[in-house]
């Protein structure tokens, strides 16, 4: 059967408390001239510190492959957590770390084995979505409104008018072998 475990090691980054829009600006801004891998929010944490996080939960992550507990893991985590884990993993430098995108929402990075004893990236999987439009009678306000005080008998046909909703949906995903990078413009500088 599956098992799973929560571990608090690999949580999305603290960002400290952001309630006053001013003190977000001034910090983005500071991240943006300090760089982001180092830059501590107030009263929150930097990409450095998940590293240390990462990398004592990398350690344990170890033993538990070296033990044989199971076949295959699935890691839930966060964009800058899962940046970390892979700079971690694969000793990429700071600069490198700076070049990744975060992963998109529900975006899925796989790493395999390589026969070896170690992981290498397998690529990344990114939901396709589709948007269904749906159509649905609705009657006009007013008249459903007159209609529960009993002041109208008869309905008028055209007093139904249609109504077009969207819904996003999941219709599969697609496979990158390459993980995302930011343009060279937005790159931050260390």
């Amino acid at each position: 059967g599956l098992t799973w475990h929560e571990d608090p090691r690999i949580r999305e980054q603290d960002f400290g408390n952001y309630q006053d829009p001013q003190v977000i600006k001034k910090a983005k801004s500071e991240r943006h001239k300090f760089g982001s891998f180092y830059y501590r929010f107030p009263h929150g944490e930097s990409a450095s510190d998940v590293f240390d996080r990462v990398s004592t939960f990398l350690d344990s992550l170890w033993r538990s492959f070296e033990s044989g507990r199971a076949q295959n893991y699935v890691l839930v985590a966060h964009g800058i957590s899962i940046r970390v884990f892979l700079s971690r993993y694969f000793r990429y430098s700071i600069d490198q770390f700076h070049m990744l995108a975060n992963p998109r929402n529900c975006e899925m990075v796989t790493l395999a084995h390589d026969g070896l004893g170690r992981m290498k990236l397998d690529g990344r999987c990114e939901l396709e979505l589709s948007e269904l439009e749906s159509k649905m009678n609705e009657r006009d306000e007013d008249n459903d409104n007159d209609q529960k005080r009993g002041a109208r008998a008869n309905e008028k046909e055209d007093d139904v008018r249609e109504k077009v909703s969207t819904t996003t949906v999941v219709t599969g995903y697609k496979k990158h072998l390459r993980l995302r990078t930011l343009p060279p413009q937005l790159v931050s500088p260390r």
